[in-house]
């Protein structure tokens, strides 16, 4: 370490701690992931033409320093053979909303369900009673159904997470119950939403024995079978998988009634 200046911020007047760290002091979080190598040729171009202008952001823990942003840039300066690094050093409590507020919108839905679920199981071992519906729990996770998708996408990596979330965003909202509790409905929360995955995949080996699949299908299917789509208010995650899976089962026998559904509709 370098230099060290300290300040508040101007809203919330919390201490920020600008320096100038060594390299082998930092660490990047494990929740950020791996830069796409044409990403981090192109920042080491940048880098080269106006040098390192942009900190990190990173926080203390252990005698070490955790990024929380910057660490694509911080791996472009390491191959550019940068050995000292601006740093804003957050407080610690920050940590995780930032991650929250700083998940690239690029991101695709695995990508995003995989870093919840990460997220949401160290709140659960620092705090498994503390409620899910928590206000540091919600403000950190935003979507829980992220989480149900995660552990969905752990046991089959084949899924079509995408084309479910319309109705998880109806029906899969934070739990009123300790996070040890509802992590476990969590579990039985992604096996129905594998269950239905499954009903899905029937219905479309139908329409192609019938020469009638294409590419939408999936979406088609997906969207006739939803009984959410027209609702207005929240739904009952247990009595929405059931008239969801009971609807697949009955498209499995007369698969095109869904090639008539205009996919989108319920979004």
């Amino acid at each position: 370490m370098v230099d060290q200046l300290d300040l508040k911020d101007p809203r919330k007047r919390q201490l920020l701690r600008i320096k100038v760290v060594r390299r082998d002091d930092l660490e990047v979080i494990a929740h950020q992931r791996k830069p796409r190598p044409a990403h981090l040729k192109a920042l080491s171009a940048s880098i080269e033409r106006i040098g390192f202008l942009t900190p990190l952001v990173a926080v203390e823990s252990g005698g070490s320093y955790v990024i929380i942003d910057g660490q694509h840039r911080f791996q472009a300066g390491v191959e550019l053979g940068v050995k000292e690094f601006p740093v804003v050093v957050v407080p610690e409590k920050l940590t995780r909303r930032m991650m929250s507020l700083n998940i690239e919108q690029g991101l695709n839905i695995r990508e995003r369900s995989t870093i919840a679920l990460s997220i949401y199981r160290e709140m659960l071992e620092e705090s498994p009673t503390r409620s899910e519906d928590h206000g540091e729990v919600v403000d950190t996770i935003e979507m829980a159904h992220l989480v149900t998708l995660g552990l969905a996408y752990e046991r089959s990596g084949r899924l079509a997470g995408s084309a479910f979330e319309p109705i998880l965003k109806k029906c899969d909202g934070f739990l009123d119950r300790p996070l040890r509790d509802a992590y476990e409905v969590r579990h039985e929360r992604a096996d129905k939403v594998l269950e239905a995955a499954r009903r899905v995949k029937m219905v479309e080996d139908s329409l192609k024995a019938e020469g009638a699949w294409h590419s939408m299908a999936r979406y088609q299917i997906i969207s006739y079978a939803n009984p959410t789509k027209r609702a207005r208010k929240p739904a009952e995650f247990d009595r929405t998988f059931s008239k969801f899976i009971a609807t697949l089962d009955e498209l499995a026998t007369s698969p095109k009634k869904a090639l008539r559904e205009k996919v989108g509709a319920e979004t």
